[in-house]
């Protein structure tokens, strides 16, 4: 009985969800904190550009998480590993953080179309909170195909555009081979002498 194989390089694919796991439990306990606070003060009057609230919006980033993001895509670079793309997705390609809706990115919905009436034309945008760094993924159209299945595709239409261009030449030519054999049978056929012609004759 053959031996069933393996995944391959599992041991990596374990290091790299171990690291992604841990960055995430880092960047969590680390989120972004939002503190709304007026600036008042007692002496101030009511009505002045200085009475204002200010939204403070503090930024914490664990070290140690930006570090095992940074690890884990060593990892997958140097194992040549094939990473799915929601585990591309949740990473920052230039600081190497986890991104998390709401706390450490942001996202929004773009249609640069006219007038937004191309809904194939919506755009997803992933901004890092931590960098500012943009990730783009359109929402609406559909994914291209690899270029093998691709090539498959073409293949299998030249084909049977083939196909279908030799079965209307072979009925063409039975068609015409039909019209010939009639108007051969017609000119074979011998002339039968009028009725008139022949009362005259006689």
């Amino acid at each position: 009985m053959a031996k069933i194989k393996g995944v391959p390089n599992k041991h990596l694919h374990a290091r790299t969800t171990f690291l992604y796991q841990a960055a995430a439990y880092l960047t969590v306990q680390a989120s972004t904190a939002v503190s709304t606070t007026p600036d008042i003060t007692a002496e101030e009057p009511v009505l002045t550009e200085q009475h204002v609230e200010r939204n403070t919006q503090t930024i914490v980033q664990s070290k140690l998480a930006l570090q095992l993001g940074h690890h884990l895509r060593a990892v997958s670079h140097k194992g040549q590993l094939r990473l799915s793309a929601e585990f591309k997705r949740a990473l920052c390609k230039s600081c190497n953080a986890v991104l998390i809706p709401g706390r450490t990115s942001t996202q929004t919905v773009e249609n640069h179309s006219k007038e937004g009436r191309k809904p194939w034309a919506d755009v997803l945008v992933i901004e890092c909170n931590l960098c500012g760094s943009k990730k783009r993924f359109p929402v609406g159209a559909t994914r291209q195909g690899d270029k093998k299945k691709r090539n498959q595709k073409r293949r299998d239409e030249s084909t049977a555009q083939d196909t279908t261009d030799i079965d209307q030449t072979a009925t063409h030519i039975i068609q015409n081979s039909r019209q010939s054999s009639a108007h051969e049978a017609v000119l074979s056929e011998p002339s039968r002498p009028s009725c008139a012609s022949s009362t005259i004759r006689n």
